[in-house]
C-alpha cells in the first residue's frame, strides 16, 4: 500500500520559509513539500525537489552506493536529519521526521509510534539511508510492529521524486504475513501487492532481502526467494515502456498508523481502528542492514532524477560537485551551499 504521510507539516511550516512564486530563495534554497530551508532536511537528494528549489544546484547530489553492514551499536548509526553534517560514512541512517521517533538502542534500530492526541492517530518514524543505491542487494533483519490492527511497518527502496519503489510491508491486521509490492513512476496501482504467509512477524527477527538488478528483482525471506519480478514482464504495450523501477533510490524503514489514517482503503488494508491510550508506544525493530552494491556506484556516476524509462528519450544536464559539499553551476551563477544546522 502506497502511503503519503502528513510529513511533519507543522514542523516544516515553523522551521522553514514558504515558497514565493513557486521558487525558493538564495538564503533558503532547497524545496521540500512546499517549504524552503537550507539544511539536510530539505537539501538531501531525493527529499529535495529540484523543480521548485532556488536553482539547479541547490539540492545536494546523490552520494552513490557504499557496501556495508550497519548493526546499530552506535548512536551515530541513526541521527536526526537536522543534525546531519553531510558525511554518509559517519551516519548510516537519517531520521527524517520531527519530532524524531527513531534511535539506535540495545544494538538495534528502534522506530517508535506514539499517540498524537491532537490528530487522534499515531505519529511514527521514517529513516532513510545516507547513501543511495541503483541495483544491488539489501538485507534487513526486522521484527515488525504488527502487534495491533492498523500498525504498519515498512522496509522499502524508494525514490521520492520519481515514485519508483520496491516494498516489504507488514500490517497489524495480518501479523503472520509479509507483503511485497512495487511502484513505477508514482502510478498508484495497488494490484501488484503479493502476500507471503509466515510465522508471527512481530514475535521474532527474520531476514528480508530485496535483490534488485537491471533485469529482475527478487524478494527473499530468510534467504528463500518468495517473489521474482522480471523487467520483461512489465512492458506496457500501449506506450512501449517497461514499467520497471530503475531510478537511483534510498533504503528506508518506517512505522505509521494506517488504522486511523482516515482513508477507507488504507484502513481496510491495515486493519482498524488502531488501539491507542495516552501511554501506548508501538515499536518496529531492525537489528541489522546489509547493503551490497552492484559493482562500483560512485557519486559521480549517479544519474538524473528521471531514472526509469520514459515513453520518449530525454537528457538533462546534471549539476556537479566540487568535492567540498558545494555545487558548481555551469550557468555562471554563484554556488549555493546548503549548510546543515548544529
Amino acid at each position: 500500500m502506497k502511503f503519503t504521510s502528513a510529513f511533519a507539516a507543522l514542523a516544516l511550516s515553523l522551521a522553514s520559509s514558504a515558497l514565493a512564486q513557486n521558487k525558493c530563495t538564495e538564503f533558503s534554497p532547497c524545496s521540500r513539500e512546499g517549504y524552503c530551508d537550507s539544511d539536510a532536511m530539505f537539501c538531501l537528494w531525493d527529499l529535495c525537489d529540484p523543480t521548485t528549489s532556488y536553482n539547479a544546484t541547490s539540492c545536494w547530489q546523490p552520494e552513490g552506493c557504499t557496501s556495508r553492514t550497519t548493526t546499530f551499536d552506535s548512536s551515530n548509526d541513526v541521527i536526526a536529519i537536522r543534525t546531519y553534517g553531510g558525511n554518509p560514512q559517519a551516519n548510516a541512517f537519517l531520521s527524517v521526521f520531527e519530532p524524531n521517533n527513531a534511535k539506535a538502542a540495545n544494538g538495534q534500530l528502534e522506530l517508535d509510534m506514539t499517540y498524537d492526541a491532537a490528530n487522534n492517530k499515531g505519529f511514527g518514524a521514517t529513516v532513510k539511508a545516507s547513501t543511495t543505491i541503483k541495483y544491488g542487494k539489501v538485507t534487513a533483519r526486522v521484527k515488525s510492529a504488527s502487534v495491533a490492527t492498523g500498525v504498519v511497518t515498512s522496509f522499502i527502496i524508494i525514490n521520492e521524486q520519481t515514485g519508483d519503489e520496491f516494498d516489504f510491508e507488514w500490517v497489524g491486521k495480518n501479523p503472520a504475513e509479509v507483503q511485497t509490492n512495487y511502484y513505477y513512476q508514482k502510478e498508484l496501482d495497488y494490484t501488484k501487492m503479493t502476500p507471503y504467509a509466515m510465522a508471527d512477524t512481530s514475535a521474532a527477527y527474520h531476514d528480508y532481502t530485496i535483490d534488485w538488478t537491471a533485469e529482475k528483482t527478487t524478494w527473499l525471506v530468510d534467504n528463500v526467494p518468495i517473489r521474482v519480478l522480471n523487467r520483461a514482464d512489465t512492458l506496457d504495450a500501449a506506450t512501449g515502456v517497461y514499467k520497471y523501477p530503475t531510478s537511483e533510490a534510498r533504503v528506508s524503514f518506517g512505522i505509521w498508523d494506517g488504522g486511523n489514517s482516515g482513508a477507507q482503503g488504507t484502513q481496510e488494508w491495515s486493519g482498524y481502528p488502531t488501539p491507542w491510550s495516552p501511554t501506548t508506544v508501538y515499536k518496529a525493530l531492525v537489528e541489522s542492514v546489509t547493503i551490497e552494491c552492484a559493482g562500483e556506484q560512485l557519486p559521480s556516476e549517479s544519474e538524473s532524477e528521471s531514472g526509469s524509462e520514459q515513453p520518449t528519450d530525454s537528457t538533462s544536464e546534471q549539476p556537479t560537485d566540487d568535492g567540498n559539499g558545494e555545487h558548481s553551476s555551469e550557468s555562471g551563477e554563484p554556488p549555493i551551499k546548503c549548510r546543515p544546522r548544529y
